[in-house]
C-alpha cells in the first residue's frame, strides 16, 4: 500500500525510505482506518423508504468530509512509516494510542460534519444538539483533533531523539525537525480554538461557536510559512553540499 502511495518517480532521492514494505503494525493501522470508514458508512441512515433515501443522500456531503478527514491523518502515518520504518517498543506503544484516537475521532468528526451540513445547506438532519452545546461539542473535537497531531507529535520526537541510530543523513533530519515544528502547529490550532471558545463563551455562545471555528483558518498562513521555511533549509543544504564538492 505504501508503494502505490509513494511511486518511485515521486521519492526524494535524498531520503532513505527504509519503510518501503510494510509491516504487521502498519497492517493494524490500516485495518484500523477500514475500521473508521465502516463506522462512518453504518452511522449513516438507513434508508426504508423514499423519504430515508432523501435524507440518505443529504449525508453525502459529511461523508465525504469525513473520509477526507481520515485519509489526512491516514496519509500523515503512511508518510511517517515508510520514511522511518521503526517499530521499537515506544513507536509501538504510540502507535496503539494513535489508532485508538482514530477509532474515538470517528463519530465527534460524524456529529460535526453533520452539523456543518445542517449549517450550510439548511438540510434537515436529525440532530440532538441546542445551539448553546455547540460550543461543548468543539472543544470535544479540538481536543480529540489535538490528541491525534499530538501522537504523531511524539513519534517524530522519538525519531529526533534516536537520529544518530537511524543515520538519518543531514536532509533528513532537517525533514524530521521540520514536520515535529508542523505537528506542533497541527495540534496547537485546536488547542487555540478551544481557548477561544472558553474565553468567549462567558459573554455569547454564538460568538464562541464563530471564532472557534475561525480559529482553524489560521492553518493556512502558517502552514505557508511551514512551507516556505522548509523549502529554505533543504535548499541551503543542497548549496552547501555542493559548495563542499566544488
Amino acid at each position: 500500500m505504501a508503494s502505490r502511495i509513494f511511486p518511485a518517480p515521486n521519492k526524494n532521492p535524498w531520503f532513505h525510505y527504509r519503510g518501503e514494505n510494510p509491516d504487521r503494525l502498519d497492517g493494524l493501522t490500516d485495518a484500523v482506518f477500514g475500521i473508521a470508514i465502516t463506522l462512518l458508512i453504518f452511522n449513516l441512515t438507513n434508508p426504508n423508504s423514499f423519504g430515508d433515501m432523501v435524507t440518505f443522500t443529504k449525508t453525502l456531503p459529511a461523508f465525504l468530509v469525513s473520509i477526507a478527514f481520515l485519509t489526512l491523518i491516514w496519509r500523515e502515518h503512511v508518510k511517517f512509516s515508510v520514511l522511518y520504518g521503526l517499530a521499537d517498543s515506544v513507536i509501538v506503544s504510540l502507535n496503539i494510542l494513535f489508532i485508538a484516537l482514530v477509532i474515538f475521532y470517528v463519530y465527534p468528526l460524524r456529529f460535526w460534519t453533520l452539523f456543518l451540513t445542517n449549517l450550510i445547506f439548511q438540510t434537515d438532519l436529525q440532530l440532538q444538539i441546542k445551539g448553546n452545546q455547540v460550543p461543548d461539542l468543539m472543544i470535544f473535537y479540538g481536543f480529540v483533533a489535538f490528541g491525534i497531531y499530538f501522537t504523531m507529535l511524539l513519534l517524530y520526537i522519538r525519531v529526533f531523539k534516536i537520529r544518530l541510530k537511524l543515520r538519518l543523513n543531514s536532509k533528513e533530519v532537517i525533514h524530521t525537525r521540520m514536520h515535529l515544528w508542523r505537528m506542533v502547529i497541527m495540534c496547537g490550532v485546536p488547542i487555540f480554538s478551544i481557548l477561544i471558545i472558553i474565553l468567549f463563551r462567558k459573554w455569547s455562545f454564538i460568538w464562541a461557536s464563530f471564532w472557534g471555528g475561525m480559529a482553524y483558518m489560521l492553518y493556512s498562513p502558517l502552514m505557508f510559512f511551514w512551507i516556505k521555511k522548509y523549502e529554505s533549509l533543504m535548499k541551503e543544504d543542497s548549496d552547501f553540499f555542493t559548495d563542499s564538492i566544488d
